[in-house]
């Protein structure tokens, strides 16, 4: 195969010793031509194991098994249409899959691969790139155990790659100390969902469109006439901005501020808002005051003080931890939440007449309320005080001040933000809207007013009936909401 690196990125990530890899960030950087050179490399060992992931089969057949057919035929592979993989004269063999929902992903079980790679590696979330690594194996001593990510900025995976290749902050935009320079190689990265050791040596090299000239200059200026934000993601490849991007206002200069400088007076209303979590999800709960009306914010500026985030915790332990943070009593000058709104599904009937809200109420002595479920009128809210200077964070809320950037739209309801299952962050976005839209939206008649409009007919029979039906109905939409997994659409 007469084939050459065409740019200095690229060649750096095929030369790469790192065991996973990150290459890209900006579109046409040669992402996926650069991952079907690197799976062959070692195509003369007939041990040779190697699978090139996409989302869809048909996002498969449009990118890498179409650019394969360009440049492994010249080797002497042949392709078997039906298994969609390439052997090659050794008997190596390099496979196409595809994963449209993280279930898809245990096909693989044990199965043996000395290569993986994951194109547009954003458009999957941290568990089936996790899972596969645990096929990264061989018998054969002298294969390379590789895993690579090639990928844009944005979509569900995109915290996860920013958290483990990045650190903090986007390094295209700025190193500080806490920042994984690019080309740097680390033994020490963390899953961002637990926090457990990766025990892999990661790398991120960046690749631009102006690493080459293949593409030409109207691609180029295709992409500098972009909007704002979505010219600096896919033309310079900034991870703090990209397509698809929530809460594409967020500024961390503007709307983050040092806890010790907020103007917090202790008489000014306090409150709580937690989502409890124990198994996929995790814990978290912020404590929250609201300044009185002035003139530049007439309702008043709300300062999110404070955050509390577990996994694995017993709900009594929880709210437990939660009295102790917020309203400890060996402080009695500290101002005493108001409210304490806790997400409805904690309400629901377990089968034994004891809630969760009940046993955290029984170990706290905190009268917790359902939080309003509203995700549209939550996440709108949120997004409208933040872009006004309404709501500050302090920057002891670490885990918020990730969450938030990192939320992106959901496709099927674009005024929603897409719940990604298993991101310990959603949970933190989760707790924040309970606490902001169930203190600040405009009231809900109670439980009695509700039943008493819902009975129109002085007949008795019909008007109990009325009853029962609107008690049938609360009790509904009492439930817990369950979201269904978003089964994206081919192409």
């Amino acid at each position: 195969m007469q084939w050459s690196p065409q740019s200095s990125a690229q060649r750096l990530a095929l030369e790469s010793p790192a065991e996973i890899l990150l290459f890209g960030g900006a579109a046409g950087s040669l992402k996926s031509e650069t991952m079907l050179v690197d799976a062959l490399k070692e195509c003369d060992n007939s041990r040779l194991r190697a699978i090139l992931f996409r989302r869809s089969y048909p996002e498969l057949e449009k990118s890498l098994i179409r650019r394969s057919r360009e440049l492994y035929p010249s080797l002497g592979a042949r392709y078997n249409e039906q298994k969609k993989c390439w052997r090659f004269p050794s008997g190596a063999l390099i496979e196409f899959g595809y994963c449209e929902s993280e279930k898809d992903i245990y096909r693989y079980q044990g199965a043996e691969y000395s290569f993986i790679g994951f194109d547009e590696s954003t458009h999957f979330t941290e568990f089936p790139i996790r899972y596969m690594l645990s096929r990264l194996r061989s018998v054969e001593p002298s294969l390379r155990l590789r895993l690579r990510l090639a990928s844009n900025p944005g979509n569900v995976g995109h915290n996860f790659h920013k958290y483990v290749f990045h650190g903090p902050v986007c390094t295209h935009c700025r190193i500080t100390a806490a920042s994984r320079a690019p080309g740097n190689i680390y033994s020490d990265a963390l899953w961002p969902s637990d926090r457990q050791p990766i025990r892999k040596s990661t790398s991120f090299i960046p690749g631009r469109i102006v690493d080459h000239a293949l593409l030409g200059a109207d691609y180029r200026d295709s992409l500098a006439s972009l909007p704002g934000a979505f010219r600096k993601a896919l033309l310079e490849g900034c991870w703090d901005v990209y397509e698809g991007q929530y809460f594409d206002i967020w500024d961390p200069c503007r709307m983050v501020r040092p806890r010790a400088v907020m103007p917090v007076e202790s008489w000014w209303p306090h409150w709580v808002g937690a989502d409890y979590g124990f198994n996929l999800s995790q814990a978290a709960a912020y404590l929250l005051a609201r300044s009185p009306a002035g003139e530049r914010f007439p309702h008043g500026r709300v300062f999110v003080l404070d955050e509390y985030t577990a996994r694995h915790q017993k709900a009594s332990d929880f709210a437990a931890a939660l009295k102790d943070r917020f309203q400890p009593d060996n402080i009695p000058h500290r101002p005493r939440p108001l409210y304490w709104y806790l997400s409805p599904d904690a309400w629901s009937n377990r089968g034994d007449d004891h809630s969760l809200a009940e046993q955290m109420r029984d170990a706290s002595g905190i009268q917790f309320e359902p939080a309003s479920n509203d995700r549209i009128g939550g996440a709108m809210l949120l997004y409208t005080q933040l872009d006004s200077g309404e709501l500050v964070i302090a920057d002891s809320c670490r885990q918020l001040i990730e969450a938030l950037p990192s939320r992106i739209h959901d496709p099927a309801r674009p005024d929603d933000v897409l719940k990604i299952s298993g991101d310990p962050l959603d949970d933190c976005f989760d707790a924040l809207r309970y606490a902001l839209y169930s203190y600040i939206a405009p009231p809900r008649p109670s439980t009695g007013e509700r039943l008493a409009l819902a009975v129109t007919s002085v007949d008795p029979t019909i008007a109990m009936l009325q009853r029962r039906l609107a008690e049938f109905r609360l009790q509904r939409e009492r439930r817990p909401f369950v979201y269904a997994r978003l089964r994206r659409p081919p192409g």
